[in-house]
């Protein structure tokens, strides 16, 4: 499949209601529409508590904003976890309605509207984001727990798949991004664990978004070990382009193979903070054909070049009024490049 500048979203927004937040992604992405996650709204919304769900020995404290697992509580829990995910039961795995109200609100009004769209995409916290930001009943980041961590890969894995199933009910065309912002802390001094349980976490997820007939993507807002990224097999590769277009292109060898391979690169071109204050379209839609140009520049066939357009980041933290224009650019940079 090859994209032709696509635009679509990656996933929070800083809306409070569900409705006002569907309504701004059906504007602006025509084509490849997002369900919204509203952090603002709730803390279950919140990317960590939304995934949290059907985890063992969870404790989620929605008022006082806390969220841990009890490895010790966990333990009779997994046996049965485990027996739901060999029995493939999707349902155990669901997103409830108060942990997504923007996914039921977008599944909902997209099925009244009648809409015609190429794709529609979703998202799943990855597995090792999750781990590193999730503690343990010692304060501990749960990814240390070997145990623990392929529970939560296979937890994150039946959500996925689940997704799927839901978001093929309004679209047989479905992408789903494993949003992974820490990955930039794999193979630094700050976080000491094996780089083959981080592969294997991910090619899990990788694979059971493919087995359901979705196309995979992974969202990465810093600079990482895109080789790494590049060689798993994936979909498409979604990155900070506003912020480190030149540390991305340095391995045109990897993209040149992912490209030649299928794969997509989405260009993460619209800035997510306020520098987005100071630019404009043209602006960005020059900076985004100057990383296109290096790409060339460097031996790969523009013509090989599948690509999508996104912000940088997810909304969630911003502003609503820098929200909208966000949102506005992305689609507007995506109709300037594509003509």
């Amino acid at each position: 499949m090859k994209f032709n500048f696509e635009a679509t979203g990656i996933g929070s927004l800083p809306f409070k209601d569900a409705k006002t937040a569907c309504q701004l992604v059906f504007d602006n992405f025509k084509h490849m529409p997002f369900w919204p996650q509203l952090p603002k709204r709730s803390y279950l919304e919140q990317m960590y508590c939304q995934f949290s769900e059907s985890i063992p020995g969870l404790n989620l404290d929605e008022n006082g904003k806390t969220l841990y697992i009890d490895t010790k509580k966990a333990l009779p829990d997994i046996e049965k976890v485990y027996q739901r995910y060999l029995d493939n039961d999707l349902e155990y795995f669901k997103i409830s309605p108060r942990y997504a109200e923007g996914l039921y609100e977008f599944c909902g009004s997209f099925a009244k509207s009648g809409r015609r769209i190429d794709f529609v995409k979703g998202h799943i916290t990855g597995p090792v984001s999750f781990a590193l930001s999730i503690t343990d009943e010692n304060k501990k980041a749960i990814i240390y727990d070997k145990d623990m961590f392929e529970v939560i890969t296979k937890v994150l894995s039946m959500k996925a798949k689940w997704q799927i199933g839901k978001l093929k009910a309004l679209d047989p065309n479905v992408i789903i991004f494993i949003d992974e912002p820490y990955l930039v802390l794999i193979g630094s001094s700050f976080v000491n664990i094996p780089r083959e349980d981080t592969i294997k976490s991910l090619d899990e997820i990788n694979k059971a978004i493919k087995s359901e007939g979705a196309l995979s993507g992974i969202h990465c807002c810093g600079n990482t070990d895109w080789p790494l990224l590049l060689k798993r097999g994936i979909d498409i590769i979604n990155f900070d382009a506003y912020n480190f277009t030149k540390e991305f292109l340095l391995y045109s060898a990897d993209i040149k193979e992912f490209l030649k391979s299928g794969g997509t690169i989405a260009w993460g071109i619209v800035p997510s903070s306020e520098a987005i204050d100071k630019e404009s379209s043209a602006a960005i839609a020059k900076k985004l054909k100057d990383g296109l140009k290096l790409l060339i520049d460097r031996g790969i066939d523009e013509d090989s070049i599948s690509s999508i357009v996104t912000p940088s980041c997810g909304l969630g933290t911003i502003d609503e009024q820098r929200a909208k224009r966000i949102l506005e650019l992305t689609s507007e940079i995506a109709r300037i490049i594509s003509a």
